[in-house]
């Protein structure tokens, strides 16, 4: 995505918010997360329907499987995207995925490896991606740095760009 691409697609982009699962079919909107941390984007695209998801996670794991609209937790947010976009007309077997995101955003010394959130969220993502059979064919994850990431409903591609770096396709 160039920066001409980036202003142009800012009036047709649907921000997914902390937490927040979003489907779509519609070929003129990008789906969006900003400021990316140690949470994790994981964003699905069925090639032959032309159907986005994107889900974008805060937490590992929830407490109780009972509140499915937890979105936040990875556990709960892979099956409820894959959901989504069943009904609207998405093929579990078609999905292509991609992860951004689980940066280890605390530095302090001693307590990196203890507070590394990014890499917990991306085991649990992980682990529930496992259990709903389905592969990632691509990924930007890791490092210390924030990201933001687009996907285009038109295309599926996945851009990603990290803090002080160029765009990133995925």
């Amino acid at each position: 995505m160039t920066t001409t691409q980036q202003t142009t697609a800012s009036d047709q982009t649907i921000s997914v918010g902390l937490g927040e699962v979003k489907v779509t079919s519609d070929a003129s909107m990008y789906l969006a997360c900003f400021g990316l941390g140690s949470c994790i984007c994981l964003c699905a695209y069925d090639t032959a329907a032309k159907i986005a998801g994107m889900a974008h996670i805060v937490l590992p794991e929830s407490k109780s499987k009972e509140d499915m609209t937890a979105t936040k937790y990875a556990d709960i947010a892979v099956p409820v995207l894959f959901e989504e976009m069943i009904k609207k007309g998405a093929s579990k077997s078609k999905l292509i995925i991609k992860l951004a995101g689980g940066a280890q955003m605390i530095q302090a010394p001693g307590f990196a490896t203890i507070l590394d959130m990014g890499a917990k969220n991306l085991v649990a993502t992980r682990a529930a991606l496992k259990s709903s059979a389905v592969r990632v064919s691509g990924e930007d994850i890791g490092g210390s740095k924030g990201r933001s990431v687009w996907l285009s409903v038109a295309t599926g591609e996945t851009m990603v760009r990290t803090a002080g770096r160029e765009y990133n396709k995925i």
